[in-house]
């Protein structure tokens, strides 16, 4: 079962072609930038497809982050993704960036919770906590940087993402996770849930409103 990955919601820009089947990554693109993420990703998608000899007719399914993040990121990925998914007839699924940058935990022997939190800027963070299973213990939310630690379970937990060090106290139990701060389209083909028909398009995770609003909705893309 061959699943095209993609993320293009914070300061990264990743593609990734996996066989679900047999665990292995076949092509795996990712660059950190900033901006420019529409310009890149059509681009990286060609490429990862390229390498594994253009086999766009055994794609099963498509895998994008949907937010939170940037919005115009998050716009990006979702609507390439489903216009993409449309083209090809073949279901389009989604995983939160919270979920994502959860997932970058490898080895957790302890079964720490695990505490996904990302820098929104304005003085608040993204948060969302995760057993050691990755199954939510919360719901994903925007809270202020200052008030982010009473959502954290009581005891030892693992923190992650690109808002961690804020909350991180090794005193308290609250260690920082060895891993990428930022999620990555491999971990978002070989994890997401298959949506049940073609039709079923994702819909963008929007935590708080905008700094800018948009030429246009989402939606546009049926």
């Amino acid at each position: 079962m061959l699943i095209l990955g993609m993320d293009s919601c914070l300061q990264a820009c990743s593609v990734a072609l996996c066989d679900r089947a047999s665990g292995q990554v076949l092509s795996h693109r990712r660059e950190e930038l900033e901006r420019g993420h529409a310009e890149i990703l059509p681009d990286m998608v060609d490429a990862v497809m390229m390498d594994a000899g253009d086999p766009y007719e055994r794609l099963a399914f498509i895998a994008v982050t949907r937010g939170p993040g940037s919005f115009t990121g998050v716009r990006i990925g979702l609507s390439f993704a489903r216009a993409l998914g449309v083209t090809l007839e073949i279901p389009v699924t989604a995983m939160t960036t919270l979920e994502a940058i959860a997932r970058n935990v490898g080895a957790n022997p302890e079964r720490l919770p695990v505490a996904s939190v990302i820098d929104a800027r304005r003085d608040e963070v993204y948060i969302q906590v995760f057993d050691a299973d990755y199954a939510p213990l919360t719901d994903a939310m925007a809270v202020r940087a200052d008030e982010a630690a009473a959502i954290l379970p009581p005891g030892p937990c693992l923190l992650i993402g690109t808002g961690a060090e804020f909350l991180a106290d090794e005193d308290t139990g609250r260690f920082l996770a060895d891993a990428s701060p930022l999620p990555d389209a491999e971990v978002v083909a070989m994890h997401s849930l298959v949506e049940p028909a073609p039709q079923t398009l994702p819909e963008p995770l929007y935590l708080r409103p905008p700094d800018a609003k948009p030429q246009g909705p989402l939606n546009n893309v049926k």
